[in-house]
């Protein structure tokens, strides 16, 4: 076996062998598509490569001579150093196997092989495959905010199935503002009191800035059925005499004054919680008009009227 720090034993199959056009302007495009980082850009500069988002991806053989030249010579170990070739060499088209023999030829181990096949379907917005491998249990978890984020950030409206899965099975430590907002606002898409329960998990000063933001969440929803129902999901959450004061104070005083509905949510909460006299005497600037389907002023003379 050769010794893969030579290029030849490495991409000896074709010695002037250089990404063609197409790959290249994938691989800018998934780049811009993740906020002008790739993972496998975060892999490089953690494992010492400098210059790493200029030498990737390859324009040219002696691009790909220098970028090979830049990995081998770089602080890390030599597995690390080979999982970076295995990833290039998954980038070549129509030779997925170049990469699997590299892989056994070196004995990469297969964790390193796990992880790297999922930064690379990250890297390909293939974030179903990315997710099968990034969860496996063997893998220490790397990049799991980034992964979280990016997760979040790239999931459909309508379904927040691969950020949720990614977070219950790895259970990363959330330090960014950026991403605990990503993952709450996903949180809100698909469960009102699953994030009201999480909100909880965290001081009060982060609490109430979840709270409040569950609730304009809802109220800048597009109207209709699911708005309706995340409404009454919303008025019915078992607060706390704390959590009712700053539901209150947002919706009074705080930011969400300006919110389409406030005071209507505002009186909905009250009725819920069997506060009638509150709810009468907060109501008394109410318009009449209909929120989510329900008058409040018919409802605030019906109560009057016993």
């Amino acid at each position: 076996m050769e010794d893969f720090e030579h290029f030849e034993a490495v991409f000896g199959f074709r010695p002037d062998i250089a990404y063609d056009h197409q790959t290249v302007d994938h691989v800018l495009r998934n780049r811009r598509a993740l906020e002008n980082e790739l993972f496998f850009d975060r892999l490089l500069k953690t494992l010492g490569v400098s210059q790493a988002s200029k030498l990737y991806p390859p324009r040219s053989n002696q691009d790909l001579r220098t970028l090979h030249e830049r990995i081998v010579s770089s602080p890390s170990p030599d597995h690390h150093k080979q999982s970076l070739l295995y990833y290039i060499l998954k980038d070549i088209p129509h030779s997925s196997q170049l990469a699997e023999s590299f892989a056994k030829d070196y004995f990469l181990p297969s964790k390193y092989k796990i992880f790297v096949d999922g930064l690379w379907f990250l890297d390909r917005l293939r974030f179903e495959k990315a997710l099968d491998h990034l969860t496996e249990p063997a893998l220490v978890p790397t990049f799991p905010q980034e992964i979280l984020y990016t997760l979040c950030r790239h999931a459909p409206k309508d379904d927040a199935t691969l950020p949720l899965a990614y977070f219950q099975t790895v259970s990363p430590s959330i330090t960014s503002n950026k991403v605990l907002e990503a993952l709450f606002d996903v949180m809100c898409r698909a469960s009102i009191t699953e994030a009201f329960h999480f909100s909880r998990s965290y001081g009060d000063l982060i609490h109430r800035t979840l709270l409040e933001y569950l609730i304009s969440f809802i109220h800048l929803s597009a109207a209709g059925d699911i708005r309706a129902a995340k409404a009454i999901e919303l008025i019915g959450l078992p607060l706390t005499e704390e959590e009712e004061l700053w539901f209150e104070e947002y919706l009074l005083e705080g930011k969400g004054r300006t919110l389409h509905g406030a005071r209507d949510t505002l009186t909905a909460r009250q009725i819920a919680s069997g506060r009638l006299q509150d709810a009468l005497g907060d109501g008394k600037d109410l318009n009449g008009c209909k929120e989510d389907g329900i008058n409040w002023m018919t409802l605030k003379a019906s109560m009057k009227q016993g």
